[in-house]
């Protein structure tokens, strides 16, 4: 036995040796910089884009593992200087059965301090549409069988710029958590962000299901529920809650169709539904409705910091409901049909916000409620909306309001007809 036994140690001696020497290898070839040089030509060739990557390491215990270090993508020709992407840190860990030729089944994927840098050039290109298309590709053939156990993005920024339309805004605090994540199949999702525009800031929540299912082209979020806060520039200190949720929104990849339905939102006291169809194709669009229920405007005024004037009726601007269309014309917001109430009045209209474009029809107004408290003569109505029509004039707007009947300083007017011409133009 002694003798069979001091071969047996011996092997193992020598087994466990090698898997050391082995993952001492690994560990510090890992860190060498021929070793990050492959992996950023790995990456690069992957991508298309010109990769580099600051440190790399790689783990053992408790299953295989990479990290990569200040790992950056950089932009497509005719693009910022600024890198597509920057991640401080990306770690990967693997399963063993995925080491050693099983499914290829991620243990965990973990990205940190990462900014993503998608753009629109002058001319309408975008720099994201190829990298997407190269990695599709890499994809291969037949059904997908990875998985994913746990997913996390951390401290998380977003940068876009349209340089055709000169516009700019950053999302950042971005976090997402999500696990086991599989093809087509339902797996829990939450997502937090925050923002500034302008001297505004805001920050939301949303938690849901999510699908993915690459081998059909189809992506989806359901019940979704969100929560949020906006803040700063006019805004009162406390700010704006809001909180909503949305029932289904979809993309469907080979058609670049994306659509939301059963949308919620409730802000500053008004509630509403919402729905939303988009594509993103050669001919690309965008089309939404939102429908508000009856609110009070005065209570969402000063929600907002901007209290409305006192009235001579004080029921004057107590109750109003909006029903808003929108769409996209050759990347002009048209926003038509607009129906609506404010008090006892009935409206519809449409507003081109781009051409400062205004087109109101209403059944009949009683201005003579919304006139200041003590304007009861027929003078002080009178010189009250002069007053009024000298306001709409000095603004730079196309407007053209149409009153089928007003009521004004003791008199009714039919087929009232206010224009407002930009650029000085004159009021009819």
């Amino acid at each position: 036995m002694r003798l069979r036994k001091k071969p047996l140690v011996l092997t193992l001696a020598v087994v466990a040796a090698l898997v050391l020497l082995a993952i001492a290898v690994l560990w510090f070839g890992a860190r060498s910089a021929a070793a990050r040089r492959a992996a950023a030509d790995y990456l690069g060739e992957l991508t298309g884009l010109p990769v580099s990557v600051a440190t790399m390491g790689i783990g053992i215990l408790p299953t295989p593992s990479l990290e990569l270090g200040g790992l950056t993508i950089a932009q497509p020709p005719g693009f910022a200087r600024e890198p597509l992407l920057e991640a401080g840190s990306a770690r990967v860990a693997l399963t063993w059965r995925a080491l050693f030729g099983g499914d290829p089944a991620i243990r965990s994927i973990t990205i940190s301090d990462a900014t993503l840098r998608p753009a629109f050039a002058a001319d309408g290109s975008d720099n994201w549409s190829g990298l997407i298309e190269r990695l599709s590709d890499q994809g291969g053939e037949g059904e997908s069988r990875w998985s994913i156990g746990r997913f996390d993005f951390e401290r998380g920024a977003l940068e876009f710029h349209d340089a055709a339309a000169d516009s700019r805004w950053r999302l950042t605090a971005i976090s997402m958590g999500a696990e086991s994540i599989a093809p087509a199949k339902d797996f829990p999702v939450e997502l937090k962000l925050a923002g500034a525009a302008g001297d505004n800031t805001f920050h939301c929540g949303i938690q849901g299901n999510g699908l993915l299912d690459p081998d059909a082209g189809r992506y989806a979020a359901r019940d979704l529920a969100l929560r949020g806060w906006v803040g700063g520039g006019s805004l009162p200190l406390a700010g704006i809650e809001l909180e909503g949720g949305i029932g289904v929104a979809t993309f469907d990849g080979s058609s670049g169709v994306a659509n939301v339905s059963a949308g919620t939102m409730t802000i500053a006291g008004i509630g509403g539904e919402f729905g939303l169809n988009a594509g993103f194709s050669s001919e690309s669009h965008l089309e939404f409705k939102v429908t508000t229920v009856p609110f009070s405007p005065r209570t969402a005024a000063a929600a907002f910091g901007t209290p409305l004037p006192a009235t001579a009726d004080p029921a004057a601007c107590q109750t109003m409901q909006l029903t808003v269309n929108g769409r996209l014309e050759q990347g002009r917001l048209h926003l038509d049909p607009i129906e609506g109430r404010l008090d006892d009045t009935k409206f519809t209209g449409q507003v081109v916000p781009e051409l400062r474009q205004i087109r109101i029809r209403a059944d009949r107004l009683d201005l003579n409620r919304y006139f200041a408290p003590g304007e009861k003569s027929a003078r002080d109505g009178k010189a009250t909306l002069e007053a009024t029509i000298a306001e709409l004039g000095a603004l730079d707007i196309d407007a053209e309001i149409r009153i089928a009947e007003a009521s004004v300083a003791g008199a009714k007017l039919r087929d009232t007809v206010l224009k407002v011409e930009r650029d000085g133009g004159s009021i009819p």
